[in-house]
């Protein structure tokens, strides 16, 4: 994730940590590995200190020399350490309403919400809920009847603003119509009418004529299919 955005000696020392604790974390530990854990933290810590500074480190950073160890005393770590039920108690913190009442207003807030839970998949389709949220779009406004097209529409992350040059808006204008349903028969008859050879072509060939056309001044299928939808709109 921070690759690029720092120096790729800080990004190989991150990265390295990120490993360490892959392993430890692992369902199954091996003694052969915890060894080597176990030389592998004091170097990395050493590695840490040559890049933050001293008052980046206190005693969780010094943890890290002790965690092979009681792996391998204890052996696998997703049943002994607190992070799990520390989420949890940060979960359950955020419900308290009534500062008087710390438990009584917690415990209130969580059986509102099992109770909301349950209650809720017996809600209709048409009703928007926990189980049933409402879509991101109005999948009702979608009135292409195209196969692609067709359905309710998912939802999408946040995105950035984008010019597209003239070569990457054919390679997208080439792939929905290489999808579409409604564009196959028109794609076997571009295939028939330029692939002169008698053998069929190899999917490898068949992308190939599809985005350069056979040559010798012969089009693509994207060019191709622009002058054939309107003479048969016309002919229909």
């Amino acid at each position: 994730m921070v690759r690029g955005y720092v120096p790729e000696h800080v990004w190989l020392v991150l990265a390295e940590l990120s490993y360490f604790f892959r392993q430890l974390c692992a369902k199954e530990l091996s003694r052969t590995v915890i060894a080597d854990l176990e030389k592998m933290a004091p170097v990395l810590l050493c590695k840490l200190e040559k890049i933050f500074p001293p008052g980046f480190f206190n005693p969780m950073q010094h943890l890290i020399l002790h965690l092979p160890y009681e792996a391998r005393m204890g052996g696998p770590v997703q049943g002994r350490w607190c992070y799990p039920i520390e989420r949890c108690l940060k979960v359950l913190r955020k419900k308290c309403r009534n500062k008087c009442k710390i438990e009584a207003s917690i415990a209130e807030a969580y059986i509102l919400e099992e109770v909301a839970n349950f209650t809720t998949t017996y809600y209709g389709d048409n009703l928007p809920s926990v189980h049933n949220p409402p879509p991101r779009y109005n999948a009702g406004e979608n009135e292409s009847n195209l196969s692609l097209f067709r359905g309710q529409l998912g939802s999408a992350s946040a995105s950035t603003p984008k010019t597209l040059n003239h070569e990457e808006w054919r390679h997208i204008m080439l792939y929905v119509l290489t999808n579409l349903d409604e564009v196959a028969p028109y794609m076997q008859e571009f295939l028939h009418e330029f692939w002169r050879k008698s053998r069929d072509p190899t999917p490898q060939q068949v992308d190939t004529l599809l985005r350069q056309g056979a040559g010798n001044g012969m089009p693509d299928f994207i060019s191709w299919f622009k002058r054939k939808v309107p003479s048969n709109l016309a002919r229909t």
